[in-house]
């Protein structure tokens, strides 16, 4: 096989980094609702050896590829930010030996679940500069069974963020009014165009039906959304783009008007 041929074969992996304290619960709802091609995990020194069992035993149940467990000494110094920053760094060097430099860390999976604060924020910190997606495994009611799909909670990312913010003003008024439809009819009536649909499925805003050509908005995408809309910079926008629109028609009857 050339190398063309395998380049255009390779698929990059859905990796998830998982940041660890003393609990493990969430870690399997995590892994359940992803099903991720690899997993790492970051967590103290305390806990680096359990970790190792836990990752392994999990591996063979899920049937995900092993990834590394990163620990530090210092989780409660001042030096520990920048070394639970350096764990993800040799995460992210592990994979990109793995895949030969063809990783797509959009396509990674951040959990910012267990641990102190600091790691959960420094995870989400970690989540912004890879472009990965940043989630939060909420503890269900006592005596509730455990529901991947219901319990992880999806974080915007500064990726997810800057495309929402990009959107024309009145696009962004049509998608918020159905929040579900047919995708030829958002292309028709707005300047979404269908890369764009990629990128806000990529960046978790929207949903495509895998057969019929509809879409709909994620709840994570519907929150963000709403939010951009409410702030005063949205109204004002929007009346912006509607006086230019209104120009622009204004010009187009003046010219056939005239000849």
């Amino acid at each position: 096989m050339s190398k063309a041929d395998d380049d255009a074969e390779f698929t990059s992996d859905n990796v998830m980094i998982l940041f660890m304290g003393g609990s493990h619960e969430h870690a399997i709802t995590s892994i359940q609702h992803f099903v991720p091609d690899a997993v790492h995990i970051v967590t103290s020194t305390k806990y680096e050896k359990p970790y190792r069992r836990r990752l392994s035993d999990w591996s063979k149940k899920f049937k995900f590829r092993r990834g590394t467990v990163q620990s530090i000494s210092d989780l409660f110094e001042p030096s520990s930010v920048s070394s639970l920053i350096g764990c993800a760094w040799r995460v992210a060097g592990h994979e990109h030996d793995f895949s030969e430099g063809r990783m797509d860390t959009w396509k990674w999976s951040i959990g910012i679940t267990g641990g102190t604060m600091h790691m959960a924020a420094v995870a989400s910190l970690v989540a912004g500069v890879l472009d990965a997606h940043a989630f939060y495994v909420i503890k269900p009611e006592d005596g509730a069974a455990i529901m991947p799909n219901r319990d992880v909670i999806m974080l915007p990312g500064i990726h997810a963020l800057k495309l929402a913010m990009a959107l024309n003003p009145l696009d962004l008024d049509f998608v918020m009014s159905d929040e579900t439809g047919d995708l030829e009819i958002l292309y028709d009536n707005t300047s979404i165009q269908p890369w764009m649909i990629d990128l806000m499925k990529s960046s978790l805003l929207v949903e495509i039906h895998p057969e019929e050509p509809q879409w709909r908005l994620t709840t994570m995408g519907r929150n963000l959304l709403t939010m951009l809309r409410s702030g005063p910079l949205h109204g004002m926008l929007a009346m912006g783009e509607m006086q230019r629109l209104q120009e622009v028609q204004k010009s187009r009857q003046e010219t056939l008007y005239h000849g």
